[in-house]
């Protein structure tokens, strides 16, 4: 360690140093907190960075904490996903809502654009409630997407069947479910992969890490094996990202931006990449994959793959029986849709 004042890269969010700017909301969280901003006369540059991590307080993703903290409390009322569905469909179409607070309190400050909370989910899915500091035995912390008219009403089922054939295809994923909706197909909700318990675990992102620009086509996959190199020291973590890259071409999942790539440090301060999230089918930037693969974004092959597999030490024929097993998995990709549908179908038809 060394004294002095540090000073974080001036373009990258507001100054902040990569590992504390993970902690900043962007898309969802960003509007309802520009939404509570408005209610008070203010602008979005009234208040700091800095103003905006003591407002999310305790309630970061990762371990990270931030003082003083601003951020408000949460009631032990059950959460109905549907209403809150319904009210965030308001914020993004820019009419008021009577919830507004309720989802800033539901920890809104998350990442990514689609409206989510952050919530206590019962072992049997039945219950949901805010979240807390403390986890109550047979409860876990969920992130939960909430449907909403800018998705299509099938977005949460189609991501619910995409982590289980990544699952098949041996991606490492956290728990995922489906929750019952009677205004769409479902609610997909995933297990957070930062708490064991009340106990918070460190994540950064690969974006926070490099300083890298999550919007634009900054960071290949040869990058993001050079980083799990570098960090975990571990040939079966690179060899996960491989599988990762060659999943991400193969089902056509192009949001793989450098946010949506992160790391782990567990208590033995070892870095391990961290479970596989935010997969679904998507558009990407101009229809190409936004990480590269080989220099390309689109039109990959197999050799594309194997090529940046071996200068990460993945050998060729590693490279081609992670493509038989994906491209395998991926062949049951209607057959499970179709049963979480029939589920999906049973749901909407409740009275």
């Amino acid at each position: 360690m060394k004294p002095g004042v540090f000073e974080g890269p001036a373009h990258f969010r507001g100054g902040l140093f990569g590992l504390f700017s993970d902690s900043l909301p962007d898309g969802w969280g960003s509007l309802l907190l520009d939404r509570k901003l408005q209610e008070k006369g203010l602008s979005y540059d009234a208040i700091s960075p800095l103003d905006r991590l003591s407002l999310i307080g305790s309630g970061s993703f990762g371990a990270l904490e931030y003082e003083p903290s601003d951020s408000a409390s949460t009631e032990d009322v059950a959460v109905h996903l549907d209403s809150l569905a319904y009210e965030a469909d308001a914020i993004l179409a820019g009419r008021p809502s009577g919830l507004l607070d309720e989802l800033l309190r539901l920890n809104g400050f998350s990442g990514g654009t689609r409206p989510k909370i952050t919530a206590l989910v019962s072992d049997d899915r039945k219950t949901i409630i805010p979240g807390s500091r403390e986890v109550p035995p047979g409860f876990s912390l969920w992130l939960i997407k909430l449907s909403n008219s800018a998705d299509r009403k099938d977005a949460g089922l189609h991501e619910y069947v995409f982590s289980l054939i990544a699952q098949k295809c041996g991606i490492h994923m956290p728990e995922t479910h489906l929750f019952p909706s009677r205004t769409s197909c479902g609610h997909f909700g995933v297990k957070r992969f930062d708490r064991n318990g009340s106990q918070k675990i460190h994540i950064h992102s690969a974006c926070g890490l490099l300083h890298a620009d999550f919007r634009t086509s900054c960071l290949d996959y040869g990058g993001l094996l050079k980083l799990t190199q570098i960090l975990t020291r571990n040939y079966q973590e690179v060899a996960q990202m491989v599988r990762l890259m060659v999943f991400n071409v193969k089902a056509g999942n192009k949001d793989d931006h450098s946010r949506n790539f992160s790391f782990m440090l567990d208590e033995g301060n070892t870095w391990k990449l961290a479970p596989a999230y935010d997969l679904t089918r998507s558009c990407g930037i101009n229809g190409e994959q936004t990480a590269l693969v080989n220099g390309k974004g689109a039109s990959i092959t197999d050799e594309d793959l194997i090529a940046e597999a071996l200068k990460a030490g993945i050998s060729k024929a590693k490279t081609m029986e992670m493509i038989e097993e994906v491209s395998s998995c991926l062949a049951d990709y209607d057959k499970i849709l179709a049963s979480a549908r029939n589920l999906a179908s049973e749901w909407s038809g409740m009275s």
